[in-house]
């Protein structure tokens, strides 16, 4: 399948839809998520507080970033998670999300989006790096890394 067939949308998804996403790719995490939270919990606040930027393969769910924007005073948004499906990755989805997540940062006049995660998770920190992403927090001790994207 090719990337041109692979859609882009802002959707808000239902709390099942959510938590069977993060269910089926639970071991995807550098940490698993379900060790960090409760999964039907966490799939409840996201639907109440976030903006889920979704890539679909037809009627498939193959990509999902929950976003928060509600930081309207200090003009910052954050990145909750970004999961691209195993077969679906190397393709550039991810970058491609983040491109989304970028423009829509910018039309709601957002100045900066942030992302958090685990210091010893080499292989996000490249890729958001590669993204545009910089360092802005690295907390050996606590173990994680918070970056931030200037949206231009």
């Amino acid at each position: 399948m090719s990337s041109q067939e692979i859609k882009f949308e802002i959707k808000e998804l239902s709390i099942l839809e959510i938590s069977d996403f993060f269910k089926v790719h639970d071991n995807d995490y550098f940490e698993k998520l379900s060790d960090r939270v409760n999964i039907n919990e966490y799939s409840e606040k996201l639907l109440e507080s976030s903006i889920q930027f979704t890539l679909w393969d037809n009627v498939n769910l193959i990509g999902l970033s929950p976003c928060y924007f509600n930081n309207a005073e200090e003009k910052i948004g954050y990145i909750s998670s970004l999961t691209i499906k195993e077969g679906f990755r190397g393709r550039k989805l991810g970058s491609k999300l983040i491109t989304r997540i970028s423009e829509y940062a910018k039309e709601h006049d957002f100045n900066v989006v942030m992302v958090k995660i685990h210091y010893l998770n080499e292989m996000s920190h490249k890729f958001y790096k590669k993204n545009g992403f910089t360092d802005f927090i690295a907390d050996k001790e606590n173990a994680f890394r918070l970056l931030r994207l200037e949206v231009e």
